[in-house]
């Protein structure tokens, strides 16, 4: 039996371990961005505000945030807007972006993946819901960080992807991923060769209770395609299945 001190250390050494993590929740309404700071600091995370996008964007240059949670309505810069900017600022276009929305409109959803985020929270939502996938997702984007061993760069052709650096690179030129759309390519890469179903990659990438159709693989495989021409050949669609990352260099090989 554990002792009740044992559980306590437990507890504490699941707060270090993402107590590096700091969050920017971008909201105008400072009552909703208060109820969203409390869980993710109860959660072990140091969470800043800010009430506006310009705001929000002269805060992260100052201090780029490990997250950021935006609100999709604010009083100047719209939050997609505010999305867009983060992902076209090479300090900022790694900084992984959930998206909180008083709609469930399926549209609004595939709007704010197609913009760049990473997750969306449709309102009204539990504030612990936000918390865990806030965590989730930096659990994920900063594995690298914590010490554990780097693994070597995968490289095909002119791709080339660096999962200790979170890096792309198509003949020398620098690729801006968003975080999702790195965790699919790396994904597809691992699995190079093999068909990967399309539910396949989405609970790998988002996690199997994550409550996402899979259509949002298709729009992040859409995105990453784009991104990383002429490389995107390599992503063959298997139509009703999913997609294989295909080596053509080893293909060339074998004929």
């Amino acid at each position: 039996m554990e002792s009740p001190s044992g559980q306590a250390g437990a507890r504490c050494e699941t707060r270090r371990s993402i107590a590096i993590a700091h969050v920017l929740v971008i909201d105008a309404d400072l009552s909703e961005a208060e109820g969203m700071k409390r869980p993710l600091e109860e959660a072990g995370l140091e969470v800043r505000l800010a009430g506006s996008g310009r705001d929000a964007l002269a805060a992260a240059h100052a201090n780029p945030p490990d997250l950021a949670v935006v609100e999709m309505l604010l009083p100047d810069l719209s939050g997609l807007g505010l999305v867009r900017a983060m992902r076209e600022d090479p300090q900022l276009v790694r900084v992984p972006i959930v998206m909180v929305a008083a709609t469930a409109a399926e549209m609004d959803r595939v709007v704010a993946f197609e913009v760049g985020v990473d997750d969306f929270v449709s309102k009204p939502f539990h504030p612990r819901e936000l918390a865990l996938r806030v965590s989730a997702i930096l659990r994920r984007t900063l594995r690298g960080s914590r010490g554990e061993r780097p693994t070597l760069p995968l490289r095909f052709e002119e791709l080339e992807l660096d999962a200790s650096l979170r890096s792309v690179h198509v003949d020398g030129r620098a690729v801006r991923l968003t975080a999702k759309e790195f965790d699919v390519l790396a994904v597809l890469m691992r699995g190079a060769g093999r068909v990967l179903g399309r539910k396949q990659i989405l609970d790998e990438v988002w996690g199997v209770a994550c409550g996402k159709t899979v259509r949002v693989v298709d729009t992040h495989v859409k995105w990453i395609r784009r991104k990383i021409e002429p490389a995107g050949r390599y992503i063959e669609t298997l139509r009703g299945v999913g997609y294989r990352f295909t080596d053509r260099s080893e293909e060339a090989l074998g004929e």
